[in-house]
C-alpha cells in the first residue's frame, strides 16, 4: 500500500506540536526525522524498538541512531549538535508511525516538507506582505517537494535525452514524458554521463536520476553492486544550502545505494560554516566555496535539472540583492532566473537543462533578457505551462521547460494546460495525453525566431502566426500617455467610500477648495463605464500624502505622475480576476497604482482607443502579454495597436456603450448618481 500523504501531512503536523512543546527546535526536528528514517530504512531496528517499552527505547534509540550514521549517515550525524528525544516522540508519536506505511524513494523528502510546513507558511505569508527575507529563511520559504511525475518530466528530457542524443540504448521505463525531436550529440560512456541538481532540497531529482543512470548501466550489463558505486562515485551530483535538507537527500540515497549492496558516499553537499560566508549557494563561485561544493562548482556536466527557489528583487534582503544585482544584473528580476543562468555555465555546450519554475518569465518584461537568453543563446526544447492554481504548495503559476546550452534552430514543442482546473494529477493526465497526441489542441510548435521578432521577445506560443504578425503594429505607448498613479502608502488612511465622508467636503465636480476628490481605484471587470467607489484626501494639493514618511524621515508613499491628474483618460484595474476591461473617466478624477491610464488630447482618438482596448482581439492579446491577474501600466503600454484614423462611427459606438454602461451603474445606491431604482 502507498503512503496516504493526507495521513503524512497530519501525523507530521501533530508531530511538530508535541516536539517543540517538549524540546527545543533542533531536536523537535531531528528526533522526528530519525525516527521515520529508522522506520523506512532500518525495519528491523524499527520492530525492535516496537517490543520494548517507553523508557527502554530511550536507552535503545540513541544506540541505533549511532549504528546508522555510520550506515547512512545524512540525518544521523552527529554534526548536528546535540538532539534530545523526548518520551513523546517515543511513546505517543512512535505508536501513531507505527500504523503508517512509509514507502517510496521520496518519503523522507516528503516528512521533511511536511513537518516544516508551518514555519514555510507563515514566512509564506510575510512574502505575501512585500516581507525581505534574510538568507537563512530563503531556503525553507521556498523550497517545495517536487511531484514525482514532474521530476521525470525534467529528468527525462535532460539526462534521458542526453543519453539518446549520444547513441545510448533505449532506456524502457524512463522515456515515457519525452516528447520533440531528438537530435544527434557526440556519442557518450555511462561513465562520463554527469547529472547535477544545484538545487537539491532533500534529493527528488537525484532519486530519480539515480534509478535512470542504474538502467544506463544494465543495458550495458554491468552489475547492480558495482554500477551503484560508479554512479554515486562519477555521476550523480547535488548541492544544497539547507543542511537538514541535504542531509535527508544524502540518507535517502545511501538507502537505494545500499539495496544494490554499494556504501558508496553521494556526492551532495551542503555549503557548510567553513565556506567563504557562502548565502548564496549554488550561485557562487568555485573560489566561494570549500570541500565537496568547490569540486562540484569547479566541473561541467551533461545533464541539469532542479526546482530553484522563487524569490523576487523586492524580497531579498540586501546582501543577496546586492550579489544578485552584481553578478546577474539583467537577471535579477527573480532567483530562479538566476539559477537558471548560473546553472548554464555549469552545463557542457552540447547538455540540456530543466526547470520548474513560475511562469511568469514568458512574458513580463523585466524578463526580457532572460527570454532572449532562452531563444537566441540557447535553444528551448520542450516546455508545459500550467493551469494558474494547480500546483497549491506553490503560490505561484508554475511551468516546466527544457532546453539545450546552445543555439540552434530547431522546432519547439509546448503544451498549454492553462485551460484544465482541477488538481496535479489532472494536469499530470492532460500533459501525458499532450505528449503522445500532438493534434489533441493544446499542443504547440514554433521556433525561437517567431518570437525574437516580437518587441519584448514574449513567448506567446499558443497565437497563429497572423496573430503573432499583429505585434508588428506600433504599441500603445507611441499612440497615448501611458501611465500608472499615485500610492499613497496608507489606503486606510487616505482613502474613503464616496458616502462615507461629508458630500460638502467632497469635490465631485472638480473643486481645488475641497479635501476628497474622486479617485480612480480599478476595480473589478467592468466595461466602459463604473467603478467610481472611492475619494481620497488631496487638501491642500495632496500635502499630507505628499509628507507621508516614517519615523526616520523616509517617505513613504510614492505621489508620482500627479500631473495627469484631473484629466480624462481610459483606465483598466491593475489586479482583476476577470478579462482585460476598459472604463471612461472624465476630468474630475484622480488615479491610483491600481488604476493605470492611458490619456490622450483628442477625445475622438480617446474614445477609440477605448473601444479598441475592449475588443475581443485586445483580450486576446492581453492575455498573451500577462496571462496573470496583474496587467500593469509597463504590460498595457506594449499592446500593439494600428494607426489611428478618426472614425465617427466608432465614437458613436464608444459614446452609446459609455452611456448604456453609466446607466446600469447609476441604477443602484453605491452610485454618488443614484437618483431611483429603474423598476420605480
Amino acid at each position: 500500500m502507498s503512503a496516504d500523504h493526507a495521513q503524512l501531512k497530519k501525523f507530521a503536523a501533530r508531530a511538530r506540536e508535541l516536539l517543540l512543546a517538549a524540546t527545543d527546535e533542533n531536536s523537535a526536528y531531528f528526533s522526528f526525522i530519525r525516527l521515520c528514517a529508522i522506520k523506512f530504512a532500518s525495519p528491523d531496528s524499527f520492530a525492535r524498538l516496537s517490543e520494548l517499552s517507553v523508557s527502554e527505547r530511550q536507552l535503545e534509540f540513541p544506540l541505533i541512531c549511532g549504528d546508522l550514521a555510520e550506515k547512512y549517515g545524512g540525518v544521523f550525524n552527529n554534526v548536528f549538535g546535540s538532539v534530545e528525544y523526548p518520551e513523546v516522540l517515543l511513546g505517543g508519536i512512535f505508536a501513531e508511525i507505527s500504523a503508517i506505511t512509509l514507502d517510496g524513494n521520496d518519503i523522507l523528502g516528503w516528512l521533511h516538507q511536511y513537518f516544516n510546513e508551518p514555519y514555510r507558511s507563515s514566512l509564506a505569508v510575510g512574502l505575501k506582505k512585500s516581507k525581505r527575507l534574510n538568507s537563512d529563511d530563503i531556503t525553507p520559504a521556498t523550497q517545495v517537494f517536487t511531484p514525482d511525475w514532474m521530476v521525470k518530466y525534467l529528468v527525462e528530457n535532460t539526462l534521458v535525452r542526453r543519453w539518446y542524443e549520444g547513441g545510448g540504448a533505449k532506456l524502457d521505463g524512463f522515456d515515457s514524458y519525452i516528447f520533440g525531436n531528438i537530435t544527434s550529440s557526440p556519442p557518450i560512456t555511462p561513465e562520463c554521463l554527469t547529472f547535477l541538481d544545484p538545487c537539491a532540497g532533500s534529493g527528488n531529482m537525484l532519486l530519480y536520476a539515480f534509478d535512470v543512470f542504474m538502467a544506463i548501466y544494465r543495458s550495458q550489463g554491468i552489475s547492480d553492486n558495482i554500477a551503484a558505486d560508479m554512479v554515486l562515485r562519477n555521476n550523480l551530483f547535488g548541492l544544497e544550502l539547507d543542511r537538514r535538507a541535504c542531509a535527508v537527500a544524502v540518507t535517502a540515497l545511501r538507502v537505494k545505494a545500499a539495496a544494490y549492496g554499494s556504501d558508496a558516499m553521494p556526492q551532495v553537499f551542503n555549503f557548510s560554516d567553513g565556506d567563504v560566508e557562502n548565502f548564496a549557494g549554488s550561485l557562487a563561485d568555485a573560489d566561494s566555496c570549500t570541500g565537496g561544493a568547490k569540486a562540484v562548482l569547479s566541473r561541467k556536466f551533461d545533464a541539469v535539472a532542479t526546482n530553484p527557489p522563487y524569490l523576487g528583487h523586492s524580497a531579498m534582503d540586501g546582501r543577496l540583492l546586492d550579489f544578485v544585482q552584481t553578478y546577474y544584473k539583467d537577471y535579477s528580476a527573480d532567483l530562479f532566473i538566476t539559477f537558471a543562468v548560473r546553472s548554464s555555465k555549469l552545463v557542457k555546450p552540447d547538455g540540456r537543462l530543466g526547470f520548474l519554475t513560475p511562469y511568469t518569465w514568458l512574458f513580463i518584461r523585466t524578463c526580457e533578457p532572460f527570454r532572449r537568453l532562452i531563444l537566441g543563446e540557447k535553444c528551448l526544447d520542450t516546455l508545459v505551462q500550467m493551469e494558474y492554481s494547480a500546483f497549491d504548495s506553490a503560490v505561484v503559476p508554475l511551468c516546466m521547460f527544457t532546453f539545450a546550452n546552445s543555439a540552434a534552430d530547431r522546432v519547439c514543442r509546448f503544451l498549454r494546460l492553462a485551460d484544465f482546473k482541477g488538481d496535479m494529477d489532472y494536469q499530470r493526465l492532460m500533459m501525458m495525453r499532450g505528449i503522445t497526441d500532438s493534434g489533441c489542441g493544446y499542443s504547440y510548435t514554433a521556433r525561437a525566431a517567431d518570437f525574437l521578432a516580437i518587441p519584448t521577445a514574449p513567448l506567446i506560443y499558443w497565437l497563429s502566426d497572423s496573430f503573432r504578425r499583429i505585434f508588428a503594429l506600433s504599441p500603445l505607448s507611441e499612440t497615448a500617455e501611458v501611465r500608472e498613479g499615485l500610492i499613497t502608502g496608507d489606503n486606510d488612511r487616505f482613502l474613503r467610500r464616496w458616502f462615507e465622508v461629508s458630500a460638502e467636503k467632497t469635490a465631485f465636480v472638480r473643486d481645488v477648495g475641497k479635501k476628497w476628490f474622486p479617485l480612480n481605484k480599478g476595480g473589478d471587470f467592468r466595461r466602459w463605464y463604473g467603478n467610481r467607489d472611492f475619494v481620497i484626501n488631496w487638501e491642500h494639493g495632496g500635502e499630507e500624502i505628499r509628507n507621508f514618511r516614517d519615523k526616520n524621515g523616509r517617505l513613504l508613499s510614492r505621489p508620482q505622475n500627479v500631473e495627469y491628474n484631473f484629466h480624462r483618460a481610459v483606465s483598466w484595474s491593475a489586479l482583476t480576476s476577470g478579462r482585460f476591461s476598459v472604463r471612461y473617466y472624465d476630468e474630475n478624477f484622480m488615479f491610483n497604482v491600481a488604476g493605470s491610464c492611458a490619456f490622450s488630447t483628442d477625445f475622438p482618438h480617446l474614445l477609440w482607443l477605448l473601444a479598441l482596448l475592449n475588443s475581443k482581439v485586445t483580450a486576446v492579446l492581453t492575455e498573451a502579454l500577462n496571462p496573470t491577474m496583474n496587467m500593469n501600466a509597463g504590460d498595457t503600454a506594449r499592446l500593439p495597436v494600428p494607426k489611428y484614423r478618426h472614425e465617427p462611427h466608432i465614437q458613436q459606438l464608444a459614446e452609446e456603450c459609455i452611456r448604456l454602461s453609466k446607466q446600469d451603474w447609476d441604477s443602484f445606491e453605491t452610485s454618488s448618481e443614484f437618483r431611483k431604482h429603474p423598476l420605480i
